[in-house]
Parts: structure tokens; sequence; C-alpha cells
């Protein structure tokens, strides 16, 4: 039998790590044989299979739909939790084109941007899964929960849950009561690239009855391969004898959750460490240098953001260790490129992280926000390095492609025989 159509459906932010990953997915699964294709917004971003077909000025509706989107979101003030808030009230009109599409399957990711509005996605007719990129898909408004009031997502979100502190409309539950309301009797088919995800999913009271399967995210090992270190930084003019720490993600320095504060702290602590104070500088990518630069405990280089992805691969295999103190995070694509390219990564034990990193195989987990046990873990990367090597085999055993879209293919049967059995006969590859 035919293997399915499958749509993609992602807001096409080109700095997003959500669409990153969408795209790699979809990438991945042609070159597995699945009939895949993506549905974005902007038509700018010529992509394989991509398809963009909003008009002009539907276009230019979304964007004005979108700012006023943002500034209903603001009127509610949430000091203790700033991520991005999503209402998805006016939606892009995508929601039809997508039931006249003739897909077998939709395949959603992430939705922010007002892509399609909570309403539209109860609308879909055609079956349904859902690659969950943060907790957007059974909380509120919010991407994230907040990390000082956590859990509101396991209740109905009423005035009694809410954080002491917030102000304004409670938007949080007004898009909470519209998703139980629209979403009502569909089956999303969830799928959580880490195991905290799909527990907080299954946790929640809006997502709790949907079958929900972890799928790592995917990386090109054709890219993001370990290349000879000494070569790799005389590529980028960087100094052989030294150690590099390299740390980064999008928004690296001014978002919160990235923790770029708790690495200032515990790179301060590593300064005083024998041996490494004159020997050892941070590379960050994602930002640039901001007019006062803070004291980071060893020579700092801002390298802005890096959208090539060779060179960014070569910047993993140039480093020594990668610094992951994020307070909050699903399944980074940052950790699953530096261990493609051999390269061991440092992290709290939280979110994700435990589906990524194997101790003294891939790198170090250490408990939540504990700087001196984060300054250690680096240390010892950096004084007794892992093997490289076993850091490869570890990323292809879980983030190879055609690992990832077997996986993908094996959800998609079992969405589409319990829809529909007598029409697919799907078989692993």
């Amino acid at each position: 039998m035919r293997s399915p159509r499958v749509l993609h459906v992602s807001t096409s932010r080109l700095d997003g790590g959500a669409f990153l990953a969408a795209y790699r997915i979809h990438l991945a699964q042609r070159a597995f044989g699945i009939d895949s294709h993506m549905l974005v917004l902007d038509p700018r971003e010529q992509f394989s299979y991509v398809h963009a077909p909003i008009g002009s000025l539907a276009r230019l509706i979304s964007s004005y739909t979108t700012r006023l989107s943002h500034r209903i979101a603001a009127l509610q003030k949430t000091p203790s939790n700033p991520v991005l808030h999503s209402i998805n009230f006016f939606g892009s009109g995508l929601g039809a084109w997508i039931n006249r599409s003739g897909f077998d399957l939709v395949n959603l990711h992430w939705l922010g941007g007002e892509m399609l509005s909570v309403e539209e996605i109860g609308r879909i007719r055609i079956p349904m899964c859902w690659t969950m990129h943060d907790m957007w898909a059974f909380s509120g408004a919010e991407h994230y929960d907040d990390i000082e009031n956590p859990s509101r997502y396991r209740s109905d979100y009423s005035p009694q849950t809410r954080p002491v502190g917030y102000s304004g409309p409670d938007i949080d539950a007004w898009v909470w009561r519209r998703k139980q309301r629209a979403w009502k009797g569909k089956d999303f088919g969830l799928i959580s690239p880490s195991r905290w995800l799909a527990e907080c999913a299954a946790c929640s009271s809006l997502m709790a009855r949907q079958q929900c399967t972890v799928i790592s995210n995917c990386v090109d090992m054709d890219v993001f391969k370990p290349t000879e270190r000494c070569h790799a930084r005389e590529v980028l003019n960087l100094r052989s004898e030294r150690k590099y720490i390299l740390f980064g993600a999008m928004s690296s320095t001014s978002d919160v959750r990235k923790g770029f504060h708790l690495l200032q702290a515990a790179l301060q602590e590593l300064s005083r460490t024998p041996g490494l104070r004159e020997n050892t500088e941070l590379l960050v990518f994602g930002a640039e240098a901001p007019p006062s630069p803070p004291d980071m405990g060893f020579p700092t280089h801002y390298l802005g953001r890096l959208h090539d992805e060779e060179q960014l691969a070569l910047l993993y295999s140039a480093a020594d260790v990668f610094a992951a103190p994020s307070m909050q995070d699903n399944l980074p694509n940052t950790l699953v490129e530096s261990m493609a390219c051999g390269t061991p990564c440092v992290a709290f034990d939280l979110g994700g992280m435990p589906d990524l990193i194997r101790e003294r195989v891939s790198g170090a987990l250490v408990p939540p926000f504990h700087i001196d046990s984060f300054t250690r873990a680096l240390a010892n990367l950096l004084q007794q390095p892992l093997d490289r090597a076993e850091t490869v085999r570890h990323a292809r055993q879980y983030f190879d492609p055609a690992v990832v879209a077997a996986k993908y293919l094996a959800v998609y049967q079992s969405v589409l025989e319990q829809k529909s059995p007598s029409r697919f006969g799907l078989r692993n590859h």
C-alpha cells in the first residue's frame, strides 16, 4: 500500500526552533519515502514541498491580526511568566484550505502568530497528529508554564488557580475555555519530543485522554557531524590550545528560561579553578554583545545569530563542551546538534534534558539550579574529555532522521487505521 500524504502545519518563523524541528522532520519523512508536505504562511521561504496558499491581501490581514492578538494578550499581566502568550483567536483561513487539500493526515506543530485559530483547529476534518514543541496545546495562552506558579494546566483555569500577582483579564483562562469547547471529542494523536512534555500532557485537564507517543527531534547527520577539532578552530579563527565553552539558543541572553544568569554564576565560580582561568574562553551564539557585557569569568565572544548550518556544525566541533543552563525546555535543537558533532553537554536535570544526555556518554546532568554542581560538571568535561565517537553513536541512535521518520510512520499508521482500517495497510520500513 502507498504511504500516506502528510501535511505538516507550522508557523513559518526562520528564527524559531520549533519551525526548524518541524522542517527537519518533514525532510526526514520525504527521504524515508513518506509523501510529506508543509503548510506555512510566508511564501518567501522557498523550501522543498512547502505550500503557502493564501494571497498577499490575506497575508496582510494576518499580519495585522497577529499584532492585534499580541496587544490583546498583553492586557493580561503575568510578571512571573514573561514567555510568549498566543490567543489564536483570528486565524488565517487556512483551516478551510486544509479540509479541501486532499491530504490523508495533518501533523500540527507550532501554531503561534494566528496560524490557525483555536476554532479552526477544531473544525479540521482530516485525521490529525500534533507534535508539541511546547506546552501551548494543553495550556491556556501561555507557551510554557509559570516556573514560580506551576501546573495551572492540570486544572480548569478557575479564578482560584490564577497566580497571585497576575492582573488584568484572565486571557489564559479565556483561551483554555475556548480550547475546551472547540476541541471537545477531537482526537489529536499527540507526539512529544520528550518524556517530560508527554507526562505534562497526560496530567493536563485538556489533553489527558489523548494518546501520546514520544519521538525525538532529528538532525541532519550529514551536516551535523564531527570535524577534527583543530581544523574546525582553524577555519573559525580560534586558538588550538584553548578550552572553549559554547552556549547558544534563540535569544540566548535575553530569554530568562535559557538560564544565562545561571551560566554567569557557574562560570565565575569555574574561573577560580586552577589551570582553567588562563586557558578557557566562552563562545555565545544567538545573541549580539550587549552594550555593557557582563563579567562571565572568562573572555567571551558573542557571535550573533548563525543561520548557516555548516558554520554552526563547525562551531560545535570546535568547542570542548556545550553549556545548557535552561530553567525550562522541551528538547532543544542545540543539544541534539552538539551531540551529533561529538561535543558533550552539561544541563540541569529537568524537562527533556534526561532524554538527551546519558551520563559520561553525551555529557552530564546536574540537580536543577545547583550552581556548584553545574560548575563541577563543566570542569570535569574540560579536564577529562569524553570519547567523541561514543557521543556521536548516542546521537545517531535517537536523532538520526531515518530512525525518527520510521517512528512517525508507525504513529501515522495507527491513527489512519483507526479512522479507516480498510484504506491503509501501511508497514514500517
